[in-house]
């Protein structure tokens, strides 16, 4: 098994600094290879005791070198349908929902969908070369099948959006031209879904029939009584986080979407009032393709968002969470145990057992403004706080016991505004980013700092202030006029913030309930702001999405050269204008990325997409100083380095030709199917298209004369799906009626056709129409 730790540092060209701070190990450390940077231990309490570590500007660790993203010139606002950086950096398409991978044990995969949280995972002796785990946060049921409402979906439909969701695991690699490609078949390479596989529940619910929920509501925490301590898959998973182990740590949040007929309708054990199978966070070991997913009840079941750690020598573990949800809190998880730095299998128990407390903010915690539009704040930006002991009877329903427990005083002292992004700082200082609360005229959200006492990560008490508000910052140069509703967060080595905003798409400008707030914002996008030198603060605008999209998951690969970035629900409000249709792009609000709504070009399904972010060019000499420091300008050339060249936006402002349609279009099912296997899990179509298209995929079957019911043909299961040139696998499980009437034929030979009949989404006219046949016994 891998030391995730000793192989970054074998990976690394970075050596590792001579001292060691507060902090110990924090995620940005774990990425690069260097376990700890910065002031030592005493020099850092010694300092913030005296009330003195403010003389070092906003952190106590000073910026470090330049890096690829130091400087550049930041962008105007945008409300296009392109993703955008600024001029000497390009940005490429790394993959997108339904692309194709595979194992190299034989198993075809296909990319999930609305793709959120992201994990740069170093492979040892390969700098070139990492592991990408990305979660799926929920499935698009109108681009996926074109059934919006739960009552319209057939058992395939929701099959298909139990496949898109979850997480991937993809092996990439960077070519010679510096750009991000991935490795296919890799034996890194798979899928985690919303039914598969069985993760293990860990910690002092698992296995628990009558855990009783706030309301009294007795459920179990399980997949059932013949399988208590396993759940099915994983759902909702948002943003998470890593381990210095080596593991990554994925949140389930909106986990009450699934079940209902007013969300998902996917029903069975995704109920809220029979299981509590969902909810939790859940640890993966992506270098262990073997490896067993675990939740973890230790650690609460709220609506997850994020996880971030920190471990300082001596000290028991912990990690930091937040309840993505308006008015609910910020947790902090301190482990029986201690971190030590090669002892993994005693490593991957720290979360199976500790304490969990929820963070009371003084004089309050929510920032409440007096205006409608978020103006007129009426609340402290600074306080102190403490952290309140979560019973391991409120575990299985953590927020809602809380709020039974403490009364009107949890929106008082324990609500925040949505915290979305919990982050640790090298200096031990945690940033939290409170993405907005309309319900207190919080439109545009902020970014407070906690500073444990004595820098002590499992103290009891903290202060806190707020760093960086939301809203029109009032500045007048380009790309300077301010974030609103921040959301995930991340370091640069060169001790910068970037933050990535959330407002939501039906707020923004151009969409039908636009909100005048947000003007000024356009599109959601990606920020940087400096931390230390004389731009000090200022949030530079360095990355547009496209239409109805947010940028979610940014992270750094191990040599700070590329960002990555997903592209999360471009589009997603198309089901509820007037004239979609689904099958025809032409009606789509986005068409990102392979067309351009707002310059005409190439209409096209939205497809959720992650995005790699590098320097295009590297002019030699001095330049001008840029936002992220004094100076000197553009730095010279790094590790994987881009040639120049690539493109600023995506797709490019001139397109390439459209490619035109090649090979053959087919499809083929085995030559014989058991009837058990038939009308159990069905079976699979292998269908090769030419070209982007609409697929109508027909399972007919010829029945015999039974009784007195006559001979027919029957319609077994009808499946209908819009994908991209190349191959694709077609699952087709015959429906309930269908299915009785098959095993009424049990004994006789029966006939079966598969019908495929292909549109393709360019508007064409034209169609094509192939089958195949196969035996029924």
């Amino acid at each position: 098994m891998l030391d995730p730790l000793a192989a970054a540092r074998a990976a690394s060209d970075t050596p590792a600094p001579a001292a060691t701070p507060a902090s110990g190990h924090t995620r940005r450390g774990f990425v690069r290879g260097v376990a700890v940077a910065g002031a030592s231990t005493m020099a850092a309490v010694a300092l913030d005791s005296a009330g003195a570590t403010s003389l070092m500007g906003d952190s106590a660790v000073a910026a470090g070198p330049p890096t690829p993203f130091f400087d550049f010139e930041a962008i105007a606002a945008s409300s296009a349908d392109r993703f955008e950086v600024p001029e000497g950096f390009r940005a490429d398409v790394v993959i997108g929902w339904d692309d194709a991978f595979q194992n190299t044990d034989g198993t075809k995969l296909r990319y999930g969908f609305n793709n959120d949280f992201l994990a740069y995972m170093p492979l040892p002796g390969k700098p070139d070369e990492a592991l990408l785990f990305v979660n799926h946060e929920y499935p698009g049921p109108f681009f996926q099948h074109g059934h919006a409402t739960a009552a319209e979906k057939t058992p395939a439909d929701i099959a298909l959006e139990k496949s898109s969701v979850g997480n991937s695991i993809v092996h990439v690699r960077r070519n010679a031209e510096g750009v991000w490609t991935v490795v296919s078949p890799s034996p890194y390479n798979r899928r985690i879904t919303g039914d598969s596989p069985a993760c293990r529940v860990t910690g002092p619910l698992a296995g628990k029939a009558d855990a009783a929920l706030a309301d009294g509501t007795l459920v179990r925490v399980g997949q059932s009584a013949e399988r208590p301590d396993v759940i099915d898959g994983s759902i909702a998973n948002c943003s998470g986080g890593i381990t210095p182990w080596g593991t990554a740590l994925s949140c389930e949040e909106n986990f009450q979407d699934y079940a209902s007929a007013s969300g998902y309708g996917w029903g069975g054990t995704y109920s809220l009032t029979t299981n509590a199978n969902y909810g939790w966070v859940v640890e993966h070991d992506p270098y262990d393709a073997s490896s067993t997913p675990r939740k973890h009840t230790a650690l609460g079941r709220f609506r997850h968002e994020n996880t971030a750690f920190r471990h300082v020598a001596g000290k028991r573990f912990v990690l930091y969470m937040g309840d993505d949800k308006v008015n609910e809190g910020v947790y902090k998880f301190v482990s029986s145990r201690k971190f030590v730095e090669g002892r993994r299998e005693e490593n991957l128990k720290i979360l199976t057992e500790g304490q969990l407390f929820v963070a009371k903010w003084s004089p309050e915690g929510r920032r409440r403004f007096k205006n409608a539009d978020g103006s007129g704040l009426l609340t402290a930006t600074s306080g102190t706080g403490e952290w309140v002991l979560v019973n391991e009877s409120e575990l299985v329903d953590t927020a809602s016991h809380l709020r039974k427990r403490f009364g009107a005083d949890y929106d008082k002292y324990f609500a925040t505004n949505r915290p979305e992004d919990v982050e640790v700082d090298v200096d031990g200082t945690v940033y939290v980013s409170f993405t907005n609360n309309s319900g207190v005229n919080d439109q545009h959200g902020a970014i407070r700092k906690l500073r444990e006492q004595n820098n002590d990560p499992t103290a009891a008490t903290f202060t806190w202030e707020d760093y960086a508000e939301g809203g029109p910052s009032g500045r007048d140069d380009v790309g300077e006029q301010g974030f609103s509703s921040c959301d995930n967060l991340v370091f640069d080595d060169a001790n910068n913030l970037w933050v990535v905003t959330d407002i939501s798409s039906s707020s923004l400008k151009g969409s039908s309930s636009q909100k005048a707030y947000y003007a000024y914002h356009g599109n959601n996008a990606v920020f940087m702001i400096p931390r230390s030198g004389p731009n000090a603060g200022i949030a530079y605008r360095f990355a547009n999405m496209p239409i109805e999209a947010e940028g979610t998951g940014p992270y750094f690969s191990a040599d700070g050269s590329t960002l990555f970035v997903n592209v999360q629900h471009p589009g997603e409000e198309t089901p509820t204008v007037k004239g979609a249709v689904y099958g025809k792009p032409e009606t789509y609000t986005s068409w990102w990325p392979q067309g351009d709504r707002t310059a005409g070009v190439n209409p096209s399904l939205p497809r959720p997409t992650t995005v790699a972010i590098t320097r295009a060019r590297q002019p030699a000499g001095p330049g001008t100083p840029g936002p992220g420091g004094p100076g000197p300008g553009t730095p010279g050339p790094g590790p994987g380095t881009p040639p120049p060249g690539g493109s600023t936006t995506i797709p490019p402002t001139t397109p390439e030709p459209t490619p035109k349609p090649t090979g053959r279009t087919t499809i083929s099912v085995p030559g014989s199917v058991k009837l058990a296997t038939l009308t159990g899990r069905g079976i699979t179509a292998e269908v090769r298209v030419r070209e982007a298209a609409r697929l109508l995929v027909q399972l007919r079957v010829r029945v015999p004369k039974v009784g007195r019911s006559k001979a027919r043909t029957i319609t077994a299961v009808t499946v209908r799906r819009t994908v991209g040139a190349g191959e694709h696998d077609v699952r087709l499980r015959p429906g309930a009626v269908a299915r009785a009437a098959l095993r009424l034929r049990r004994g006789r030979k029966l006939q079966a056709e598969v019908l495929l009949e292909v549109t393709p989404v360019d508007g064409s006219p034209k169609k094509l129409r192939r089958s195949d046949r196969f035996r029924i016994s």
